[in-house]
């Protein structure tokens, strides 16, 4: 049988020439490191530790102080991810106030970002002393003790995520190669953060009328049914047992079970599923 390509040479004997090792490739970019930490994030979406990992990752990419990602979606613009190295509570607040005190109007950054009218990542990165707004200085960088920022816009047909990676008073700024880091892993991080929280959204649970609507309902569908007819009803519908209807209303069981016999002769149903059917389907 014919040997594989590139494991054995002329005669059967391994020839170095025809395998070529590039392992020490990942080994000077780091891309191994980063591959790891990337791979420790997707495989916690959806769980705790996911924001741990994300920042874990995201500070291994660049020497970062601060991060906050916001989806930018008019109205309903929204925080999606904050950390801090020290104070996490800090950026949480920072970005709670740039959202729902709609500072993020404010942002030049943003501003000169959105003006570029590009579909794909737009990246711009500036220090607090190009910042003319003295209140918006002020507060988001000068209180905080950062220095400057480098931000991401990540624009799609389907969202438009907000990224900002900032780095503390006293440091230098990012260079080429953290902002080469950030801006590969800026899509992953957009989807991996909005895969996390829509698995993380508790779903709502749908709102169950109370039993005063279901028997004005009942009144007007059915006027036939006695009130206390109607009321047992009324309980079955809201998902109370005979026990609670009995208990509610201060009868026995087996009354309740008179009353619903005889409100679903008048009615001309036999079951709760067509009890349900005559009371929500408005």
């Amino acid at each position: 049988m014919e040997a594989p390509i590139g494991l054995k040479g002329p005669g059967g004997r391994s020839s170095s020439a025809d395998w070529q090792d590039y392992s020490e490739i990942a080994a000077r970019t780091g891309d191994g490191d980063l591959g790891r930490r990337l791979a420790a994030v997707i495989a916690a979406i959806g769980q705790e530790r996911f924001e741990a990992r994300l920042a874990d990752l995201l500070a291994a990419a660049a020497n970062l102080d601060q991060i906050n990602v916001v989806s930018l979606e008019g109205e309903r613009t929204r925080p999606l991810f904050s950390w801090h190295r020290a104070c996490p509570e800090m950026a949480s607040d920072l970005v709670g106030q740039y959202v729902s005190e709609r500072f993020f109007q404010r942002d030049p950054t943003l501003d000169r970002l959105t003006r570029s009218k590009r579909q794909g990542l737009c990246l711009g990165l500036m220090r607090r002393g190009q910042i003319e707004d003295d209140w918006y200085r002020r507060h988001f960088f000068d209180d905080a003790q950062l220095e400057g920022k480098l931000s991401i816009l990540d624009q799609s047909q389907t969202h438009a995520i907000y990224q900002n990676y900032y780095f503390a008073t006293g440091t230098e700024a990012f260079s080429l190669r953290e902002v080469e880091n950030l801006a590969r892993l800026a899509e992953t991080a957009s989807q991996c953060i909005l895969r996390h929280l829509e698995l993380r959204a508790t779903p709502a649970e749908p709102s169950r009328p109370d039993p005063a609507t279901v028997s004005r309902i009942l009144n007007r569908r059915a006027p036939s049914l006695a009130v206390r007819e109607r009321e047992v009803c009324s309980r079955i519908v809201t998902g109370y047992t005979t026990e609670a209807i009995a208990l509610d209303l201060g009868i026995t069981a087996n009354s309740v079970a008179t009353y619903r016999k005889r409100a679903y002769a008048k009615l001309g149903i036999c079951s709760q599923h067509q009890l349900f059917l005559l009371c929500l389907d408005t």
